[in-house]
C-alpha cells in the first residue's frame, strides 16, 4: 500500500499541522489528525483540508524550486549550468535533455502534483459537511482551481496521464491508466469554468485571505488553457471578458515592473550588494498579481533559499546577452533588463536576481513570492488570441493596444506601429518575444516554446539539439513498473 501511494503521489491527508505565510494558512488544526476515513465532519475540517492543498504549492518539488527547473532552466533562457554535478547531476541532465525516467526529480514532481490533486479531491468529495451554501461553493471552487492548475502542469509535462477526480483507494490507484490529454483538458476546463463563476468565487480577497484563488484568476488560467489547446476564439472571448467586463479595475499593470516582485527594488544598474539598500519590508500581494504562491521568511519552514539556478550570472548573460549592448535581447532603456542581473545577498555565497531581491531573515530564509498569473500575462495572452483569430495591425486593434501596453510600461520608446507588424507571423513573433522579455524566471518560457511550436529551433540556437520526443518528459519509471501495462500505461516515446 505504501509503495502505491508514494508512486502516484496520492497519500492520506496526515499533514494538516503546518502554518503559512498568508494568514488564511496560519491556523494549526487541533485534532482530527490521521486518515481521512472519519475526518470530514464539519466546515473546520474542510478548511484544514483546503489549507493542506494550498500549502503543497510551497513544496520544494513544486513552486519552491523544481517548477523553475522543469520550465525556465529547461528552456533557452539558460545556456550553461552553474553546478553540473549538483544533486548527482539530475538537474543538469534535465537542462541538457539527457534525463531518463529514473530521474528522481521527475518522480517527485509527479508525486507531489498528484498528492496536491488528492487533497483537492478530498475537499470536493466531502464539501457537503460545510452546511453553508456560500462557503461550500467557495471552497469547492478554490479546490477545483488548484486541481486544474496541477492537471494543466501534468498534461503539459507528460501528455496523457491518470485523470483522478475522486479520492481513490490504493488498489484503485494501482489500476489507473494513462487517460488521453483531451480528457484531461476537458476536466481542466470544467474545473475552471466552475471556479471562474462569480457566484462561486469573489473577484478578490483582502486581509488575511490574500493569496486565495479568485474567479478572475480562474478566468485567466482558463484563457491560458484555451491558448494551449489552440482554441483561439474561446481564448479571445474569455480573456476579453476578463479585461473588458469582469476586471473593473481590480487588476492593472504597476507603473514600474520592479515593484511587482522585489521587497526593495533597485533602480537602474544593480551590481551593488544588498547591504547598500535600506527600507526592507515584507513583500505583499499587489494589483498586478492574480495568483501567486506565498512564502514567509519569518516562519520556520515557510521561507525559501536562494535558488542555485540564479547564482551564476554568466548563465543569463550568455543567452539574454545582458553584458553586450549590441546583442542583448533587451533594448537599451528597457527596465526589465535590470531585473535579470544578480546581486550578492546577505550570505556571500548567495546570489539573487534583482527581480526577486530580498534580504535573509534571522531564520536564514528568503520571502519572495512565486507569481503564477500576472496582469501583463493576461494582456499578452489576449493579444495572442486576437491575432490568431483575425490579424489586425491597425492602431486601434485590441491586440496591438494590449501588446504595447505591456511593452511601453518598461520600455517607453518601444511601442510597435502598424508598419512594424505587417503580417500575422510578424505579430505572433512580436508577442512571443515580448513574453520572453516580460517573464524570464517565472516558469513561462518552456511552455511558451511548446505552444509556439518553436522549441526545437530555439534550443538549437544554444547548441542543444532535440526532437519531438523531447517535448514531453518521461513518465517516472516507478509508475510504469508499478503497472507493468504497456498498453494502458506506456512510457512516452524516446525514453
Amino acid at each position: 500500500m505504501k509503495n502505491i501511494l508514494a508512486n502516484i503521489g496520492v497519500v492520506f491527508l496526515v499533514l494538516l499541522t503546518f502554518s503559512s505565510c498568508s494568514d488564511f494558512l496560519d491556523e494549526v488544526p487541533q485534532g482530527n489528525v490521521g486518515t481521512t476515513r472519519n475526518f470530514y465532519k464539519n466546515k473546520i475540517d474542510i478548511e484544514y483540508a483546503l489549507t493542506a492543498a494550498y500549502a503543497n504549492l510551497q513544496n520544494g518539488y513544486l513552486y519552491k524550486s523544481s517548477m523553475v527547473l522543469m520550465t525556465d532552466v529547461r528552456s533557452d533562457d539558460l545556456g550553461s549550468f552553474a553546478n553540473t554535478g549538483g544533486n548527482a547531476g539530475r538537474e543538469y541532465s534535465i537542462k541538457i535533455f539527457t534525463a531518463q525516467s529514473d530521474n528522481q526529480i521527475f518522480r517527485n514532481v509527479w508525486k507531489k502534483s498528484y498528492e496536491t490533486i488528492y487533497r483537492c479531491n478530498n475537499v470536493i468529495a466531502n464539501i457537503g459537511v460545510v452546511n453553508d451554501d456560500k462557503l461550500e461553493l467557495q471552497y469547492e471552487a478554490e479546490a477545483r482551481f488548484i486541481r486544474a492548475l496541477f492537471y494543466f502542469n501534468i498534461v503539459r509535462f507528460w501528455g496523457d496521464a491518470p485523470l483522478i477526480l475522486t479520492p481513490m483507494t490504493p488498489s484503485e490507484v494501482a489500476k489507473c491508466k494513462r487517460d488521453k490529454s483531451t480528457e484531461i483538458y476537458s476536466a481542466i476546463e470544467n474545473d475552471l469554468l466552475f471556479a471562474s463563476d462569480i457566484k462561486n468565487l469573489p473577484k478578490k480577497f483582502s486581509g488575511k485571505n490574500l493569496g486565495r484563488a479568485t474567479s478572475l484568476a480562474a478566468k485567466a488560467l482558463l484563457g491560458k488553457v484555451y491558448l494551449q489547446e489552440k482554441k483561439w476564439p474561446e481564448a479571445k472571448a474569455v480573456l476579453g471578458e476578463l479585461i473588458n467586463i469582469d476586471n473593473a479595475g481590480t487588476h492593472d499593470l504597476l507603473p514600474d515592473i520592479a515593484n511587482v516582485f522585489s521587497t526593495a527594488p533597485a533602480q537602474g544598474s544593480s551590481a551593488a550588494d544588498f547591504k547598500n539598500y535600506t527600507g526592507w519590508s515584507p513583500q505583499t500581494m499587489n494589483k498586478e498579481i492574480l495568483f501567486e504562491v506565498l512564502f514567509n521568511k519569518d516562519i520556520p519552514g515557510e521561507g525559501r533559499d536562494a535558488l542555485t539556478y540564479y547564482a551564476n550570472q554568466a548563465d543569463l548573460n550568455e543567452e539574454l546577452k545582458l553584458s553586450n549592448t549590441e546583442k542583448c535581447i533587451y533594448a537599451t532603456g528597457d527596465r526589465r533588463a535590470d531585473l535579470m542581473r544578480s546581486m550578492k545577498g546577505t550570505n556571500n555565497d548567495n546570489n539573487l536576481l534583482v527581480k526577486y531581491a530580498d534580504i535573509q531573515s534571522s531564520l536564514k530564509q528568503y520571502g519572495y513570492h512565486t507569481p503564477i498569473l500576472r496582469w501583463s500575462d493576461v494582456l499578452l495572452m489576449y493579444a495572442e488570441a486576437c491575432n490568431e483569430v483575425a490579424y489586425d495591425n491597425s492602431a486601434a486593434a485590441p491586440a496591438l493596444l494590449a501588446l504595447n501596453q505591456v511593452r511601453t510600461r518598461s520600455y517607453a520608446m518601444g511601442a510597435y506601429t502598424t508598419d512594424d507588424l505587417p503580417d500575422q507571423d510578424s505579430f505572433r513573433d512580436a508577442i512571443f518575444l515580448e513574453r520572453r522579455l516580460e517573464f524570464p524566471m517565472e516558469m513561462q518560457r518552456w511552455f511558451d516554446l511548446i505552444r509556439s511550436g518553436n522549441a526545437i529551433n530555439e534550443m538549437a540556437k544554444i547548441n542543444i539539439n532535440i526532437d519531438n520526443d523531447d517535448l514531453l518528459y518521461p513518465i517516472p519509471n516507478s509508475e510504469v513498473v508499478l503497472r507493468n501495462d504497456p498498453v494502458n500505461f506506456p512510457q512516452n516515446p524516446g525514453y
